[in-house]
């Protein structure tokens, strides 16, 4: 399968583990029932999927709501009933509905989990895409940590733009620290078992 393709990465989020995350966006009382993940999906989708736009989102999490389902678990084994609230937002793709319904966004969204190859998965998902589309990894740990990039067919005129051509892969397993180091631009290849991101100029 030839996999060559020529995107632009037109807005990009990170947060780092230790790092407080955005949200004076949110009212109070919404954003005062957020679980830790659904922090940093905010946090995150904020800069690159903004109220007014309708992108696809592909949202990727190897743990997803580990706390949220551990306390669910022993809620259910001490009282033998749990709360309907915590019980929906502990499904994996949680934390991107409720922001999709947070910003207006009624177009689709997908959310991977796949073990340790969970990241690349998930940017396969995420370029193969037709249209517009966001891609969004967090994880929980360590006080919450992701990124998340916007892949479009052309640039934008009003924001800095990458163009970034899509390859086979032929590299090793692709890690949040990489794709931090991509964004950040001190590598220009993020470079997978499948799949290869290559920034061009």
């Amino acid at each position: 399968m030839n996999m060559k393709k020529t995107l632009y990465v037109t807005a990009r989020a990170v947060k780092i583990p230790g790092e407080e995350c955005d949200l004076s966006f949110v009212p109070p009382m919404t954003k005062r029932r957020f679980s830790p993940l659904q922090k940093v999906v905010f946090a995150l989708l904020n800069p690159v999927a903004p109220k007014g736009t309708e992108p696809k989102i592909v949202f990727a999490s190897r743990y997803g709501e580990v706390k949220l389902t551990h306390d669910l678990v022993e809620t259910f084994n001490a009282e033998d009933e749990v709360s309907p609230w915590k019980f929906s937002s502990s499904v994996y793709n949680a934390a991107p509905g409720l922001y999709s319904v947070f910003a207006g966004n009624r177009s689709t969204y997908t959310a991977i989990a796949a073990g340790e190859e969970t990241v690349e998965n998930s940017l396969i998902e995420a370029v193969f895409e037709n249209g517009r589309t966001v891609w969004c990894y967090a994880e929980e740990a360590d006080g919450g940590y992701g990124a998340a990039m916007k892949f479009d067919g052309c640039p934008d005129a009003e924001a800095e733009s990458w163009k970034v051509e899509v390859t086979e892969g032929g590299g090793g397993l692709i890690g949040f620290d990489e794709v931090v180091r991509f964004i950040g631009g001190e590598i220009g290849t993020l470079a997978g078992r499948r799949i290869s991101l290559r920034r061009l100029g």
